[in-house]
C-alpha cells in the first residue's frame, strides 16, 4: 500500500507540466515548481496555483530543469512535482532582501515556515511508536523535521541565511537546497513560496512520517597543489600564500591570463574539520582590478585551498554514492517514493564535457519507476558527512522521500 502519492509533469507548457502532476494527485499538500528564466515566472505560478488550490507551492528559476519523464536537462521548461500523504505537514515561509539583511530574510522565513506547520496527530502518534518500536540505531535515522531551501541565487547572502536558520532551528533539524538561477542575462532571479519573489530566501519545512534522507557530494579529487588564504573577507580573497590572490592563481594552473572557462574547470576544495575530512568545493567567479579575486561562495582566511580534479569513472562512481548516502540516511527504505536533486551548472557543465548522464545513474541506483526531478542551480546548500552546513559550488544536493513510514 502506498504512503506516499508522487505527481510529475514537465513541459514546455507549464499547463501541461501542472495537469500531468496532477492526475496522481488530486490533492496535494505541497508543489514544487522549477522553471527555466526566460519563462514569465508571474505566468507559471498562477497556472500552476489556480490548479492546485490551498496547496503549498514552493520552487524558483533555473538554468537547465530535469526529471525521471524527461530524457535529459531541458531548457526552456517548466518541471513540477506534486507530493500528497496524511503522512506529511509541510511549512514555507519567504524572507525578502536577502541581499541587503540575509538575517532578517532567514528569520522570517523561518518564523513563517515553522508557524504553518499544522499540527499532524498522526505524525505525532507514529514518531512516537517508532522512538519506542525501533531499535537506537533504527531511531537515529528518524528526522522529524526536514528543511528545503531555495535562495536567491544572485543575492550573495546564502551562508548568512543559513547561519541565521541553524541558529533557528538547530542541529537536528536538516537542511538541504539550492540556489535559484537564470540564463546568465541579467542579475535577478525569481523564487516561488505562495507567490512570487525575488531577492528572497524562501524555504518549506517537511515534518513528517515518512522516511527522509539527505546527502551532498561532487565529482571532484584532491591534487598534490593549492594555495593558502593569507587575506579574504567574505567571498572575495585578497591575497594566496602572501602574494596578490589572482598572481597567486596564474602560478598554480600555469597560466598567463585566467577567465570564466579556467575557473569553471579547476575549482577549489576546502577540507572539512570533521572526522570525515571531505572535502567542499569553493569556484572562482572572477578576477577583479585589484588582483583580488571573488569566489561564489565564502572562502575563510587561513584556509588551504586544494586544487581539485576529476575524471569520468570518478564523477560517475560519486554521483552514485552521493545518492546512496541519501537513501541510507533516510533508513534506507525499500521504496523510494520521490528524488529531489539540487545540480550545480558548473557541475552540468562538467557532466556535458565528460558525457555523463545523471538520470541514467538515476535509474540505475533506483530503478526507472521513482519519480525525480531537479533544477541547474546557482550554488546549492547541504550537509557534509560529518554534519558541517554549508553553501557549495559544483556540488549536487539529494532529497530522498520513502513511501514507506518511520514505522516500517
Amino acid at each position: 500500500m502506498s504512503v506516499l502519492k508522487v505527481g510529475l509533469g514537465h513541459s514546455a507548457c507549464p499547463e501541461e507540466a501542472i495537469q500531468s502532476a496532477m492526475q496522481s494527485t488530486p490533492k496535494p499538500i505541497l508543489v514544487i515548481v522549477f522553471c527555466a528564466s526566460t519563462h514569465n515566472p508571474h505566468d507559471v505560478y498562477d497556472v500552476v496555483k489556480n490548479a492546485v488550490g490551498d496547496a503549498a507551492v514552493i520552487g524558483g528559476t533555473a538554468i537547465g530543469e530535469f526529471s525521471s519523464i524527461a530524457d535529459s536537462p531541458v531548457d526552456s521548461s517548466v518541471a513540477v512535482m506534486t507530493l500528497q500523504s496524511s503522512y506529511l505537514s509541510v511549512g514555507i515561509g519567504a524572507g525578502e532582501g536577502l541581499s541587503v539583511d540575509p538575517d532578517a530574510a532567514a528569520q522570517k522565513a523561518v518564523k513563517d515556515a515553522y508557524a504553518a506547520v499544522q499540527a499532524n496527530p498522526i505524525v505525532m502518534s507514529m514518531l512516537t511508536i517508532a522512538m519506542g518500536g525501533k531499535s537506537a540505531s533504527e531511531a537515529a535515522h528518524i528526522k522529524p523535521f526536514v528543511n528545503i531551501v531555495l535562495p536567491s541565487g544572485t543575492s550573495g547572502g546564502e551562508e548568512a541565511f543559513l547561519r541565521t536558520l541553524l541558529k533557528e532551528v538547530g542541529k537536528v533539524s536538516q537542511v538541504v537546497g539550492g540556489s535559484t538561477a537564470n540564463d546568465l542575462s541579467n542579475t535577478v532571479t525569481h523564487q516561488f513560496c505562495n507567490g512570487v519573489y525575488e531577492d528572497s530566501g524562501v524555504m518549506a519545512v517537511l515534518s513528517s512520517a515518512l522516511k527522509m534522507g539527505t546527502a551532498m557530494g561532487h565529482p571532484y579529487y584532491p591534487s598534490n597543489e593549492g594555495l593558502l588564504v593569507t587575506k579574504a573577507e567574505g567571498r572575495t580573497v585578497y591575497e594566496l600564500n602572501n602574494q596578490k590572490a589572482e598572481e597567486a592563481m596564474k602560478a598554480l594552473l600555469g597560466v598567463d591570463e585566467l577567465n570564466a572557462d579556467l575557473f569553471a574547470e579547476n575549482p577549489m576544495g576546502i577540507k572539512s574539520s570533521d572526522v570525515f575530512g571531505q572535502y567542499t568545493i569553493k569556484s572562482v567567479m572572477t578576477a577583479n582590478d585589484d588582483s583580488s579575486l571573488t569566489f561564489y561562495a565564502e572562502v575563510p582566511e587561513g584556509a588551504y585551498l586544494t586544487h581539485m580534479e576529476s575524471d569520468r569513472e570518478f564523477a560517475v562512481e560519486s554521483f552514485k554514492e552521493t545518492l546512496r548516502n541519501a537513501i541510507k540516511d533516510a533508513g534506507n527504505p525499500k521504496k523510494i517514493g520521490a528524488i529531489i536533486i539540487f545540480n550545480c551548472i558548473l557541475r552540468h557543465l562538467l557532466k556535458c564535457r565528460l558525457d555523463i548522464d545523471d538520470q541514467e545513474i538515476v535509474r540505475e541506483v533506483v530503478g526507472e519507476e521513482v519519480p525525480m526531478i531537479g533544477f541547474n542551480t546557482f550554488g546549492e546548500q547541504g550537509t557534509t558527512l560529518g554534519g558541517s552546513l554549508g553553501h557549495y559550488n559544483q556540488t549536487a544536493t539529494i532529497l530522498v522521500i520513502a513511501d514507506e513510514t518511520i514505522t516500517q
